[in-house]
């Protein structure tokens, strides 16, 4: 019986351990594409991901969560503020089964300034539909993952 409740405690222990994960910047690049993805290493959540086909010279700003008053499968306008300035955007918005929001994504040079402005601050801000949310940006990495995406 002991041992049933020792047991019992630990994997409470580890359940609130995992539950207790924090997102962080992840950078991943494989043989086309490369990733900077916002989220929780080794699972699904992920709250915001910049990627882009390596040497394209775009990159694609992808919101999984953008907002579930937005309509799947349209244009959408959305913002996104850093150090307080905004920055007006439109994405192709999609339906995300998982969270049962609309996502939302956007396709930019890899020489936008709003990639300048990201690589200077240390947080911003989404504003889609009628949601939003603060990313930090300390220790991101983009402008290893702008290297990737710059055409070759």
């Amino acid at each position: 019986m002991r041992t049933l409740v020792l047991f019992l405690l630990a994997m409470l222990s580890s359940a609130q351990l995992a539950h207790a994960q924090e997102r962080e910047w992840i950078l991943d690049a494989a043989d086309e594409d490369a990733f900077l993805v916002f989220g929780v290493p080794e699972t699904d959540d992920v709250g915001v991901s910049f990627w882009c086909k390596i040497g394209s010279g775009k990159v694609k700003l992808f919101f999984p969560e953008g907002s579930a008053s937005l309509t799947p499968n349209t244009q959408s306008e959305f913002t996104v503020t850093i150090a307080g300035k905004d920055h007006h955007f439109k994405g192709t918005t999609s339906a995300n089964d998982m969270t049962g929001a609309t996502s939302i994504e956007t396709e930019l040079p890899v020489d936008d300034p709003v990639f300048a402005s990201f690589q200077s601050a240390d947080r911003f801000a989404a504003h889609i539909g009628d949601h939003s949310t603060t990313y930090p940006l300390v220790d991101a990495g983009l402008d290893n993952l702008l290297r990737l995406c710059r055409t070759k």
